[in-house]
């Protein structure tokens, strides 16, 4: 999953983060995955020594044919000396590496005409029904969004501001009191999950043994159960790994489609909607709609939760914001849109699930 209908999502803080299970819901374009927060540090040559909560950051790319995947690259090593990044493209494609094929990494497909198709992007954390941010995308360019807008009020000077996105530690009790528990009985969804995953195995080996293993077009360079969907892996001579029907952490099609994700805390969630973006670009004409303060009662002043005396076990996570930072309204440019995507049927919607590393 940085790779989805022509789409690159992946999250940083700073470094970009591995993702697990992933789960496709083709029906309704969805699809998510679980990221770890990394633990608080201490910043370099911080004179208080004291830790601090990881900032994170969203990077999002509309794919174009011939266009590198972002992140796609391996560090180099003795074996592999001189890495290349996978390529998007509406071809087929041979990577030449003593004689293997590459799975088709396939580009965003604009429905029109327009040369001014393109995609905006809502950002929304812990179920919260107001998206943080919303931003268009350039075709072929990465995009990246890792603050909420505010307006500072008169009595403080006034003007635009720019809160930074963070992870937050907060008590485990908190935390869960931001999830849709009532009426949802755990045990059973997680044995109904079983049984779908169970069933879908069984199915995918039951066409695996009747399927022809010859059957594999090399002119495709990619086998049959290839999903087209790129997942970040921890590993940095493998950074991007492909996914298949046949990976065990891998969910889709309707196995999923009727058992969607709820909207609760613990998560980040990107909307996509295509939009004709032909309205004229007006600069330092924006009107943020949270103030430099919201959220703040929430947040307490209290960014290191483990100096308060609670243990790990009883520490989770949460989204929050960093003290204001002074913004030039020069640097903002906004665009009036026509939107293709109905408001309630998105492109696409990518779903990041934040736990602590021990989870």
């Amino acid at each position: 999953m940085p790779c989805f209908k022509g789409l690159a999502v992946s999250i940083h803080a700073p470094q970009r983060l591995p993702e697990y299970s992933i789960q496709k819901q083709s029906r309704s374009s969805r699809i998510s995955a679980y990221i770890p927060v990394p633990e608080p540090k201490v910043p370099q040559n911080s004179a208080t020594k004291v830790q601090e909560q990881a900032t994170f950051a969203i990077s999002i790319t509309l794919l174009t044919p011939g266009l590198e995947v972002p992140y796609s690259k391996a560090e180099p090593s003795s074996e592999n000396p001189y890495p290349r990044a996978r390529i998007v493209s509406g071809l087929p494609s041979v990577t030449g590496e003593r004689g293997r094929y590459s799975g088709i990494i396939t580009p965003y497909v604009p429905l029109t005409a327009s040369p001014n198709e393109t995609i905006a992007a809502y950002i929304y954390f812990d179920g919260r029904a107001k998206e943080e941010v919303a931003t268009l995308l350039r075709r072929g360019e990465e995009t990246w969004v890792n603050s909420r807008w505010v307006s500072v009020p008169e009595s403080e000077g006034g003007g635009l501001a720019e809160r930074e996105f963070l992870f937050r530690e907060v008590g485990l009790e908190r935390w869960l009191d931001g999830l849709d528990l009532e009426g949802k009985d755990v045990e059973a969804k997680i044995e109904k999950r079983r049984q779908k995953l169970d069933r879908s195995r069984r199915r995918k080996q039951i066409k695996s043994e009747s399927d022809n293993e010859a059957d594999i077009s090399l002119w495709r360079g990619t086998s049959r159960s290839t999903k087209g969907v790129l997942r970040y892996g921890a590993d940095t001579q493998s950074p991007v790994e492909d996914m298949s029907d046949e990976d065990e952490l891998f969910l889709s099609g309707s196995e999923s489609d009727d058992d969607p994700i709820p909207e609760t805390a613990g998560q980040i969630k990107i909307a996509l909607f295509r939009v004709i973006a032909s309205g004229e670009i007006k600069r330092g004409e924006y009107s943020p709609q949270f103030g430099a303060h919201d959220d703040d009662d929430e947040i307490g002043g209290n960014h290191n939760a483990l100096s308060n005396g609670k243990s790990e076990e009883s520490i989770e996570h949460t989204t929050s914001f960093a003290k204001p930072k002074t913004l030039d309204p020069k640097t903002i440019s906004t665009q009036t849109v026509q939107g293709i995507d109905g408001p309630d049927r998105p492109f696409a919607v990518f779903t990041f699930l934040y736990r602590g590393e021990s989870q």
